[in-house]
């Protein structure tokens, strides 16, 4: 109560004699200048704050300072969902083999805003509110106290971070102890951080519904460099440096690691995700694959993750590294499962994956505001190749070009000829989000995506085609001996003609939900159908009917490409 009357007086006194405008259309803010709409940052990282270690946990809290660089008022009223919620996490950057592991270590429950002042961190001209309001160009802060104050806290399960709605009031399940609800950490992934090449880094992301609604909820991360001290059961966190803004927690590993590569997926209707990957030539002929996943804001999260194989690669070390939920966290407030991916190598990939939403909606999966890590060993060094995302909650895939394992038996397995302007331009600049790996956009505002699974082999073909981002229409499945144009693709109806030389047509399907698969049931396999054999190379595509007015007269499109290589 004495912390509220506080800062609603300091505000009432920014207030007195100031215009109570919504918009303002001048000031300059850092590191952009005005956005349209409500747009609110993490202009700064403060504190932490430390707590007493349970058993082998460890916790601490950060302070966050917000920014509006909107040119419209943020909404900040504490008695219903129409405020921030704000998340913070430990992540740690250490290297093994000379190969680097960017890995979250910790994540808290949600710090509920409930006032805002009108201070002027991150611009100039902050135009001041009463406090139920974040002004335009104003900052708000809140210490690693008051983020860190568990009564204050709210979990992440009742949040929706792509469109920031959110239940309130919050689950307020019971709770004991120092370290509940607060960014909790396993005291064996810590170290001390001076003389070593180990890092830490410390983030603070805020949601909330007005942000989401108007497109700005991607720059809502900022992230800054920790320092750890101490040993046992007592550690204590540091902050080093400048608070890096609008930066997603990744941004850090490719800030401290040369070579990294970071991809973005915004999944249409949803939010974002990121996957970063490097690989390390290592001791013995070998290379360290390593893959980091993070969900910053999309609700419906992913339950699998697969990485292709070339022909012949011996792969070793497969691992797995994820952040624990805590405190209740999960619906019904029962904690989040944390059984680790298992990962499998089959004929032609590597992957892992939990349950599916319909067998466990409390499963391990990858949730918005965490990143997941996966890796392995391989004897073959890296080509282009398509990783895959298995989505949770609503049944799909997303892809996107990643650092694969090749093979020296001959070309490699892979996605190619994307619409997103990297080939051949689409016909009518109906060009698909960079990252997203799929065909010209369509009448619906996707591209289609062909993704595979299974083993290319002759002997034992489970090799199967799989189609997204499409009308719910016909599609016919193809195989061409060659790629159109070396992979750029042509000009073809809506899309890009990629498979080519001598087609075989292998099936027409219905798409339902957008989503169609060739081979199903009763039908024959693709090395039959397809008439190939052992090193035979391959190219495949989705022809599918998109009857709406929308780009050529054709009224169809096609899918990106896929060239697969069949072993014996």
């Amino acid at each position: 109560m004495t912390q509220n009357w506080q800062r609603r007086t300091v505000a009432a006194l920014a207030f007195v004699g100031a215009a109570a405008f919504s918009e303002v259309a001048s000031a300059q803010c850092s590191p952009t200048t005005t956005t349209n709409g409500p747009d609110v940052i993490v202009g700064d990282l403060t504190g932490p704050s430390n707590y007493t270690a349970v058993g082998n946990i460890e916790a601490l809290s950060i302070g966050t300072t917000s920014c509006n660089i909107g040119n419209v008022w943020l909404n900040w009223i504490s008695n219903n969902n129409q405020h921030p919620v704000i998340g913070q996490t430990l992540y740690r950057l250490k290297f093994v083999d000379g190969a680097g592991r960017f890995e979250q270590v910790g994540q808290s429950w949600l710090k509920h805003g409930f006032f805002a002042l009108s201070e002027g961190l991150c611009c100039s001209g902050c135009v001041a509110t009463d406090g139920s309001h974040l002004g335009v160009h104003c900052s708000d802060p809140y210490t690693s106290g008051r983020n860190g104050s568990q009564s204050g806290l709210g979990p992440k399960w009742q949040v929706n971070a792509s469109t920031g709605a959110f239940t309130y009031p919050p689950a307020n399940p019971a709770w004991s102890g120092s370290v509940a609800r607060r960014v909790q950490v396993k005291t064996s992934e810590l170290e001390v951080t001076t003389g070593s090449s180990t890092k830490y880094f410390g983030t603070g992301q805020y949601v909330t519904p007005d942000d989401a609604l108007a497109g700005n909820n991607n720059n809502n991360e900022s992230w800054r460099g920790v320092t750890v001290s101490g040993s046992g059961s007592a550690w204590n966190f540091a902050f080093t440096g400048i608070t890096q803004r609008a930066q997603y927690a990744l941004k850090a590993w490719q800030a401290n690691e040369a070579g990294v590569t970071l991809n973005e997926i915004q999944v249409p209707g949803d939010g974002l995700l990121i996957v970063g990957f490097k690989s390390t030539s290592i001791a013995g002929g070998l290379y360290r694959y390593e893959y980091a996943v993070q969900n910053l804001n999309n609700d419906r999260s992913v339950r699998s993750f697969s990485i292709p194989v070339g022909a012949g690669v011996t792969v070793t070390n497969i691992g797995f590294h994820d952040v624990d939920y805590h405190s209740g966290d999960g619906v019904g407030n029962v904690t989040t499962d944390g059984t680790d991916w298992a990962g499998v190598l089959g004929g032609s990939d590597v992957t892992w994956s939990t349950q599916t939403f319909a067998q466990n909606s409390n499963a391990n999966a990858l949730r918005w505001g965490t990143t997941y890590n996966f890796r392995f060993d391989a004897n073959a060094a890296p080509i282009s190749g398509l990783a895959t995302l298995g989505h949770f909650k609503i049944a799909g895939t997303s892809t996107t070009t990643v650092d694969v394992p090749g093979t020296g038996t001959g070309p490699a397995a892979y996605a190619f000829c994307f619409g997103d302007g990297s080939g051949t331009a689409c016909p009518c600049a109906n060009n698909s989000p960079v990252g997203n790996n799929e065909g010209c956009l369509n009448s619906l505002g996707t591209g289609g995506s062909l993704t595979v699974s299974g083993a290319s082999s002759v002997g034992a073909d489970t090799f199967s085609l799989v189609g997204n981002g499409m009308p719910d229409s016909s599609a016919l499945y193809f195989q061409g001996t060659t790629q159109q144009a070396g992979g750029a693709g042509a000009a073809f109806g809506d899309g890009l003609r990629c498979a080519a030389g001598t087609v075989i047509r292998l099936g027409t399907k219905v798409n339902s939900l957008g989503t169609s698969q060739y081979p199903q049931v009763g039908d024959q396999s693709v090395s039959v159908r397809g008439t190939v054999a052992a090193g035979d190379v391959r190219t495949y595509q989705i022809w599918y009917r998109n009857a709406a007015a929308f780009c050529t007269a054709s009224t169809f499109n096609v899918s990106n490409g896929y060239q697969a290589v069949w072993t014996p």
